[in-house]
């Protein structure tokens, strides 16, 4: 055991640089920088990635028993899964430049009536129900 974990920790790494999605080259970085960012980006999910999924792993069950205790309440088992499952899953080197934001907890959905011409004859339906 103590001799497969870090074949199984170097093959893991490679696997996220083979199959991650290739960055989009930047102007004014050199092909040593890009490197860099690359390397950073796998190294840094050998941490980030598992801890994500072990926060949208937790948040998953946990929302389930908001939304069975509120009676079946789906926007309280969202206001659980939306932070926990949505986010950034795999850093890549953008998220490292600061190019394009790191969300470790995913961000809020939209919580507005549609403005589609299909529902816009039922927004007083949605108003009624969440003007509250």
């Amino acid at each position: 055991m103590a001799r497969t974990l870090p074949k199984l920790v170097a093959t893991l790494a490679l696997a996220l640089l083979v199959v991650g999605r290739p960055a989009v080259g930047r102007a004014g970085y050199s092909p040593g920088e890009e490197f860099g960012l690359a390397v950073g980006a796998a190294a840094s999910n050998l941490v980030y990635a598992p801890a994500k999924t072990i926060v949208a792993l937790v948040g998953l069950p946990v929302g389930a028993l908001t939304g069975f205790f509120t009676l079946g309440d789906t926007r309280a088992a969202y206001a659980v899964w939306v932070p926990t499952v949505g986010g950034t899953y795999f850093l890549r080197p953008a998220n490292l430049d600061g190019s394009e934001p790191i969300e470790f907890f995913g961000s809020d959905y939209a919580d507005t009536p549609s403005t589609a011409a299909s529902v816009v004859e039922f927004s007083d339906v949605y108003n009624a129900m969440y003007s509250h």
